[in-house]
């Protein structure tokens, strides 16, 4: 890095604030060069290598919670199945009544058909051009109430044309980036788009400048490069594209995190915790929790591409093993021999037993169908579950998968009937929280959403059972003030995580007057 004014030449101790990278010798000359110097300004640059393709490197150190980007949507839209969500706000809809005597309906586009919040979305600018489009061609949509909502297919025609009817600059955006057609076009799901897809853009609405290949190029896109956009407020699900967030690498293990905020759903990319000048940008595109097999066969099936980032090739999964199960001979873990492979035999760490990539997979679908149909409306068989394979004789690591699954589910349930429970099951769901927490340290470090979560769960156990101890005489109050500092604490390392996230941040406030009521 020279330290000469990047206007005039000279001796310069002025640093670019935003890139790092360029001085000035004073305001003046920076203001001078920044129409030059703005457009590369970025805490990033874009590289490519011929196995990663493109990725964002750090130009310059970047703090944990610092933001990397901020980036509006090209084009937001359902997924390609979906419960009936409003095309103007992206809503989820609720059906009403004009008279009490009246069926429940959802309101109807007075153009097109489609079914809408309220007569306020008609006019809104996601679903301006594709009403008119289909109102010309005496389109109407087929969706209609239904007292149990179900996942509507006819959604997959609306985000495909809604990128086809862009801009054409912003067209020109969205077609470079990765589609992995080839790769796709012959799966069930592309064979279904051809038909039904192609069908309803080229011969419904007429657009035949558009051919098969152009249109199934547009879904291919999405599926690999939208990001889903969950939004507590008003129950929103449904996927955006941010070409410039697109361009970074996934990590199981990644460095950032991303939000949505405001009606636009614009995106922020934080950092969850610091990277260095130099090092690599990641998001993640699967879930922190699922083991190596899950993550890998869901990042094939949805991203294209075999994941083989550090985390995946380490059989232990930085010692969290989140894979392993116990040996049925001598009671140590069974890891993987070769944890990119997933036709690979599995071998005790101890006595090096041998156990088929078949029996393994055998196991985990069976301990998945059991959870699947354990009643999750009380805690007594997510109680039992754990206990069973937690034991001496049990068949699971304590960070396995599955009982992570069962605890996190368990901690849920507790969440919400916490004046109800028992002191043990109080301490029970702390040390539960405890147990998530280690891992998630581990595998999600820093600001994130699953740390903020379980932060904030385990403060409010905390602080119930602080309160019951009391009132019941267990413990005096100059042991409860002891306990409520900590749970002050912990509701501060929350706190920190949950302000950063539009959709926690309400969290908060509820919880201060909480803790004033307990402590009164």
């Amino acid at each position: 890095m020279s330290n000469q004014c990047a206007t005039c030449g000279e001796e310069a101790k002025l640093l670019c604030s935003g890139c790092h990278s360029l001085y000035y010798c004073g305001r003046e000359h920076q203001k001078k060069h920044w129409k030059t110097h703005k457009p590369e300004c970025t805490t990033f640059r874009l590289e490519y290598s011929p196995t990663m393709g493109r990725y964002v490197v750090a130009n310059r150190d970047i703090k944990q919670g610092e933001i990397i980007l901020k980036e509006k949507p090209i084009v937001l839209g359902p997924k390609i199945a979906s419960l009936p969500v409003c095309l103007g706000c992206n809503r989820r809809l609720k059906a009403t009544s004009m008279d009490d005597d009246d069926p429940l309906e959802y309101y109807k586009c007075s153009k097109c058909g489609w079914p809408l919040c309220a007569p306020r979305c008609e006019d809104s600018p996601n679903h301006r051009d594709e009403c008119k489009l289909m109102s010309e061609r005496n389109y109407r949509s087929p969706i209609q109430y239904q007292d149990s909502p179900k996942k509507e297919s006819s959604y997959c025609c609306i985000t495909p044309l809604r990128c086809l009817l862009l801009p054409q600059k912003e067209f020109q955006r969205l077609s470079g980036l990765q589609s992995h057609l080839d790769e796709r076009i012959n799966t069930p799901l592309y064979k279904i788009l051809k038909t039904n897809l192609v069908m309803f853009i080229r011969e419904v609405l007429g657009l035949k400048q558009f051919d098969e290949r152009t249109i199934l190029n547009v879904a291919g896109i999405l599926d690999t490069n939208a990001f889903e956009i969950r939004r507590n407020m008003g129950n929103v699900k449904i996927r955006g594209l941010y070409p410039r967030t697109a361009m970074l690498s996934h990590n199981c293990k990644p460095n950032t995190k991303h939000v949505f905020a405001g009606e636009d759903f614009e995106l922020s990319l934080m950092a969850t915790v610091d990277i260095k000048k130099d090092e690599i940008i990641s998001a993640t595109y699967t879930q922190t929790l699922w083991p190596t097999l899950d993550r890998r066969a869901h990042l094939k099936m949805s991203k294209c591409f075999d994941c083989s980032c550090e985390r995946c090739a380490d059989a232990t999964e930085f010692n969290t093993f989140l894979s392993a199960i116990k040996c049925s001979k001598c009671k140590n873990y069974v890891i993987s021999t070769e944890p990119l492979n997933r036709l690979a035999d599995w071998q005790c760490t101890s006595c090096s037993k041998i156990f088929t990539a078949k029996q393994i997979s055998l196991g985990n679908d069976a301990l998945k169908k059991e959870l699947q149909s354990l009643d999750k409306s009380s805690p007594s068989q997510l109680e039992h579950f754990l206990e069973s394979y937690l034991t001496f004789d049990g068949v699971l690591h304590e960070n396995n998968c599955h009982v992570l699954e069962a605890k996190y589910a368990l901690c849920q349930i507790y969440g919400n009937m916490l004046s109800e429970l028992s002191d043990d099951q109080l301490t029970n769901k702390i040390n539960l929280c405890n147990d998530i927490l280690e891992v998630a340290n581990i595998l999600e470090p820093g600001i994130t959403k699953l740390r903020g979560v379980l932060l904030y769960d385990m403060q409010a156990a905390m602080a119930v059972l602080t309160k019951k101890l009391l009132e019941s005489e267990k413990i005096t109050a100059a042991q409860a003030d002891a306990s409520m500092r900590q749970v002050i604490s912990v509701l501060q390392d929350a706190a920190v995580i949950l302000k950063t996230d539009p959709d926690l941040g309400y969290l908060l406030k509820d919880k201060v007057k909480d803790l004033s009521d307990l402590c009164e």
